[in-house]
């Protein structure tokens, strides 16, 4: 029996053996198979089945040759050129905007759905918690109530209707062939799916771009700086008017002039600007970005037809915001760039006109103190004698738990009939501070021009369409916000420049501080029209341009009042200069420009700051004495000179810290108090910046206090000192992943130059278009048009967008027309 028991040993080894092998399995399972905190369910993820490993692209991958859509009415060719651009030959509009809307898909649907999820206020559901103050912020803003808006518009509008449903049709016929291994390596490594598109995703990126564009508000800081300064200084220090000069729109046409309403005695919130628990809880403003963009009338040209030049001034991330596409049908043939999620082109031309836009940089939104008439519950508030309750909206947002479960969260936002309070005192949950929320004062209902229903997609396809002035005239009036300068060409030779957007016909300095809610005179009472927006048309000058600064020189040359805040003249005086000196200017000419470094700031105020450090001797002195006013990347000047300009810009509105004046207002002050100087008279602005040598505010003593600070840096700040290691601009990740950005750039340029790159914005797209016919136009963008970081394209473009050149663009009619040589490869899209 000994052989038995052996036997029975044996058995009981084998059934150990097979127990601890399930308990193995169970446990790998259970520890791969689901989410860890940040870390995704790794057998998923690194399975050679459907892992990330799938996501690998050779650089001999080529786009599929056969493309199923099966809403398709005919047969779709799409030419991709050697630059893996899709060149897109339909029957048909509704199916050329099939394949556009799955071609997007194919090239960057995570980035098309981080997006529109980042616009709705969902990024709780695939980030957890660390999200909320986003999605919150986003929801409180009304993101969802402005997109309902433009719902509605879509709903009376047949023709974009018909446009948007067959784009979406194309993205959700790529998204229904997709397995969990073909997916972006996004969402295996943050473990989700894509959901299907639908118009609302659409809609809430149109609001998207409104919200990135809106200039950040300023009502809440001047309101308490007025009670603190009085509305004198408030008008030299933050002028309604530029105080350089410099406007985008030099010699505009006439106006319709309607009177102005009259501006009443109380001009701003009394009860915000005495509500000091209020001020307690704010935050300073966030800085701002810009663009450019200029046209050139031929009689400045070398073909005797106009140049249009564009370059948005974005955030630099990758993938990048833009995709480039050509677009024809028997009624379409235009080309440039396109945002993720919108059907048509964005930014480019066709055969017959050209066009881009900049940001103008209104004032967009208005905030009016509420009165509330119980003050436990915050539910109902006062005007005009009356109670009115106010609307509660529960938002629902889902948080993504650190095990990959999802919680659900009630946030409700409270609404007034010109839109949500943002913020209300003592509630449960803390204030969402992100973004431009955090600009919106607490217990302020917020009234943003992209509440009122408009239609920008409309606008893009009848420019994508246009055929001369008057159609783009026409294509504009659908636009709303935020506002853009239009820049326009054709070859017809005309050029124009409209400020277009939505404007309140608002009383003088309207919405410059926070208004009280139950005042009827501080709300909008009426619009301006088309007409009265500011633009120009065929100018004396034979150029225009814009740069975000004041559209218009002020009252005396243009009635209206389109606010107080925009960005910095820098761009727009270095541009307007080289634009008059210009003669028979070619594409290079227009390339040239836009990869011009001289600062203007540091040429108008770096000689007078040196005048009052003559008699110190240092190398860094001896640096800025030689430099010629160019941020290039190897030089130590340009971070010198900015670290000397915001050491005194600090001390001088050291008392206006909550919110110090624009540097325009600091040189201006500057160059006039040291011509008082030379001249021997009191300065004209004693109460901030002094000529008396006992007067701690001495201009001397400021600049050369601030000048020690920078030296006692510089001695040791070694390699930093180098300009382009001390701007550190990077191309970020979109999700901020880590490896899947970019190195450091070795790039000229500064935020306040034509080749605007700060730390994380620059230049989106530069492109210049020749209206000469056949029309030509020529572009880059930083970065790549696959989305994917694992294949060859993601970033392609960046080392020819860091040189400063453009690639001109295969602008054919037809298939046939196509060089053999531009060809990569052919796809032809069918129902089946």
């Amino acid at each position: 029996m000994e052989w038995l028991a052996t036997f029975n040993l044996a058995l009981d080894m084998k059934g150990l053996r097979l127990i601890l092998l399930i308990i193995g399995v169970i446990v790998v399972e259970g520890g791969l198979g689901r989410r860890w905190g940040k870390l995704p369910p790794m057998g998923k993820f690194l399975s050679p089945v459907e892992g990330f490993w799938r996501n690998a692209e050779p650089k001999s991958a080529r786009p599929p040759e056969k493309i199923l859509i099966p809403s398709l009415q005919s047969p779709v060719t799409i030419v991709w050129d050697k630059r893996w651009v899709p060149h897109i030959y339909a029957q048909s509009e509704a199916d050329l905007f099939r394949v556009q809307g799955y071609l997007q898909a194919y090239l960057r649907l995570w980035q098309m759905e981080m997006q529109s999820d980042a616009a709705a206020g969902r990024l709780s559901r695939i980030f957890g918690a660390v999200a909320l103050p986003h999605d919150r912020a986003m929801r409180r803003l009304g993101m969802t109530y402005a997109t309902e808006k433009v719902m509605e518009v879509l709903s009376r509008d047949s023709l974009m209707k018909t446009v948007v449903e067959a784009f979406t049709e194309g993205i959700n016929a790529y998204i229904a062939q997709l397995s969990p291994r073909d997916y972006p390596v996004e969402y295996k490594l943050l473990d989700y799916k894509p959901e299907p598109w639908s118009l609302l995703r659409s809609a809430f990126l149109v609001k998207y771009m409104a919200y990135d564009l809106a200039t950040p508000s300023q009502d809440k800081y001047l309101t308490q700086l007025v009670r603190q300064i009085g509305r004198g200084a408030i008008d030299t220090l933050y002028p309604d008017e530029p105080p350089l000069g410099y406007p985008s729109i030099l010699s505009g046409e006439a106006v319709p002039n309607r009177e102005l309403p009259p501006q009443p005695p109380v001009y701003y919130s009394l009860a915000y600007a005495e509500d000091t628990i209020a001020h307690a809880l704010e935050e300073p403003p966030p800085a701002g970005i810009g663009s450019n963009n200029w046209a050139l009338s031929g009689r400045k040209t070398a073909s005797g037809y106009p140049l249009l030049a564009n370059d948005p001034h974005l955030r630099l991330t990758l993938p990048s915001i833009w995709l480039e596409m050509h677009l024809v049908a028997p009624t379409l043939n235009v080309y440039g760039v396109t945002l993720m999620g919108a059907p048509g082109i964005i930014l480019g031309y066709n055969q017959a006109v050209a066009w881009g836009v900049t940001n103008v940089g209104p004032d967009g939104m208005d905030f009016y103190r509420v009165r509330y008439a119980d003050s436990a519950q915050r539910t109902i508030y006062a005007e005009g004698g009356k109670v009115i309750p106010l609307h509660p909206r529960p938002e629902t947002l889902w948080v993504r738990t650190p095990f990959g479960f999802q919680e659900m969260l009630i946030d409700t936002v409270w609404y007034t009939p010109w839109g949500p309070i943002v913020h209300r005192s003592k509630e449960k949950l803390p204030r969402p501070l992100f973004g431009k929320a955090r600009e919106a004062p607490i217990d302020c209902a917020c009234r943003w021009i992209s509440y009122e229903p408009s239609n920008e997609a409309r606008c893009f396809y009848e420019l994508n369409h246009a055929k001369n002035l008057n159609d783009y005239k026409r294509a504009l009036r659908f636009y709303g916000s935020p506002a853009q300068n239009f820049i326009y060409a054709d070859t017809a030779g005309h050029i124009a420049l409209w400020v277009r957007g939505y404007y309140p016909l608002r009383w003088q300095g309207q919405g410059k501080f926070v208004l009280d809610a139950e005042r009827p005179e501080h709300h909008w009472q009426d619009w301006l029209t088309f007409e009265e927006n500011p633009h120009a048309i065929d100018p004396p000058e034979g150029f225009l341009r814009s740069a975000n600064s004041y559209p218009t020189a002020g009252r005396k040359v243009y009635p209206y009042y389109l606010g107080w805040y925009y960005v910095l003249p820098d761009r727009a005086a270095r541009i307007e200069e080289e634009l008059r000196r210009m003669e028979k200017a070619t594409v290079d000419s227009c390339r040239l420009l836009q990869m011009d470094v001289l600062n203007f700031l540091a040429r108008e105020a770096l000689p007078i700051m040196l005048e009052y450090v003559k008699d110190k001797t240092s190398p860094w002195l001896d640096t800025l004495r030689a430099w010629d006013y160019r941020f290039r990347a190897e030089s130590r000047a340009p971070t010198l000179f900015r670290r000397w300009w915001k050491a005194y810009h600090q001390r001088l509105w050291q008392s206006l810290a909550l919110r110090p004046p624009e540097w325009e207002v600091s040189l201006k002050v500057m160059r006039e108090v040291y011509a008082a100087q030379k001249q021997g008279l009191a300065s004209p602005h004693p109460r901030w910046l002094s000529t008396a040598e006992s007067d701690p505010r001495n201009l001397k003593r400021l600049l050369q206090e601030s000048w020690e600070e920078v030296q006692r840096w510089a001695d040791q700040a070694k390699d930093t000192l180098i300009w382009w290691r001390y701007r550190s601009t990077q191309l970020r990740h979109l999700a901020r992943l880590p490896g899947f950005g970019s190195d450091t750039l070795r790039i000229s340029g500064d935020e306040s130059c034509i080749n605007a790159v700060s730390p994380t914005a620059g230049p989106s797209w530069r492109m210049v278009v020749d209206l000469k016919p056949p029309v030509q136009g020529y572009g880059v963008y930083p970065g790549g048009q696959s989305g994917n970081p694992g294949s060859f394209q993601y970033a392609a473009f960046l080392p020819t967008w860091e040189r400063g050149e453009l690639y001109r663009h295969a602008f054919y009619p037809t298939p046939a027309a196509f060089p053999d040589s531009l060809i990569l490869s052919l796809s032809v899209a069918k129902p089946n």
